[in-house]
């Protein structure tokens, strides 16, 4: 018997500021994941428009988002311009590493979108979804899936416990390092802003934009020294570490060195290094074919 033949899904993946080459660098990457029956699109905040906002203010594009302001205001910026695409695919990924309310936006804009089909087909045809995703939840979410397991301990009768293995984040900027870190809580459920599950986030001090200015010999070494900081902080095993900034796609090769150096070779490969673009991408892949 035949297979049915699958509809392809499309996905457009967002990157709120106005560089394009940060764009560039996700294409070849997604486009090599080999994701049979998705196509992935690609959305560049324009650098040469302005938004005017309900209370009249008037706002630009940013280049380069360095802070929980810098993701409102790319948010708010970027949303004129994308609500008109939303009927058009199945998919969308927020490609910034932080608490990004363009998530949340989206989402309401599809929840509101399928309302209307629900009251526009018969009772008995299923309603195709759509699915957002940011890079930051995508990542979390697939880093507390390759470091969460259950082991038996010892003692007396059939007991269990959550392995002890953590997770942490490099990213930019300092003032990532709060704002991730309660990110990271929000998103948990955790009460303040601890979890036993998180190893915290480590900085390199240049912005998203200068990833990409500053020579590559400087960047590794921020990276390889951030790594450091994070595992030593550590006081738990890290078993996965995120990228925590689209603009790091391909500097995994960096925060592997880092952990080799603290743990040592056998154990520092080990470490799970998590792209949330690739984490989001997979993601949203997987739902589009099964329709969750």
């Amino acid at each position: 018997m035949d297979k049915p033949i699958q509809k392809s899904r499309t996905i457009l993946v967002i990157n709120p500021n106005t560089s394009t080459h940060m764009t560039n660098a996700l294409i070849p990457i997604l486009d090599n994941l080999g994701h049979g029956g998705i196509k992935f699109d690609y959305f560049t905040a324009p650098a040469s428009e302005s938004v005017k906002l309900p209370d009249g203010c008037v706002i630009h594009g940013v280049p380069s988002i360095d802070s929980g302001e810098d993701s409102v205001r790319s948010a708010f910026y970027c949303m004129p311009f994308l609500e008109p695409l939303v009927t058009e695919y199945d998919g969308f990924i927020v490609a910034c590493f932080s608490a990004h309310p363009l998530v949340g936006m989206l989402k309401e804009k599809v929840r509101s979108i399928e309302d209307e089909k629900v009251e526009s087909v018969p009772s008995d045809m299923k309603v195709q979804k759509k699915y957002v995703t940011g890079i930051f939840e995508a990542a979390v979410l697939a880093a507390l899936g390759v470091i969460g397991s259950f082991h038996t301990t010892k003692g007396p009768g059939f007991q269990k416990a959550q392995s002890r293995d953590t997770f942490g984040i490099i990213s930019t900027g300092k003032a990532w390092e709060a704002e991730l870190t309660q990110a990271v809580a929000d998103m948990l459920g955790a009460s303040g802003n601890q979890t036993s599950r998180f190893a915290g986030v480590e900085t390199t001090g240049l912005t998203a934009e200068e990833l990409h200015t500053t020579p590559p010999a400087e960047v590794k070494k921020r990276l390889v020294e951030a790594t450091e900081r994070l595992i030593r902080a550590s006081p738990n095993p890290v078993g996965a570490i995120c990228l925590g900034c689209a603009g790091m796609v391909g500097m995994e090769d960096a925060v592997r060195e880092g952990c080799v150096r603290v743990y040592g070779r056998p154990r520092g490969n080990q470490v799970r290094i998590v792209d949330g673009v690739i984490a989001g991408a997979g993601m949203l892949a997987t739902a589009c074919k099964a329709g969750f």
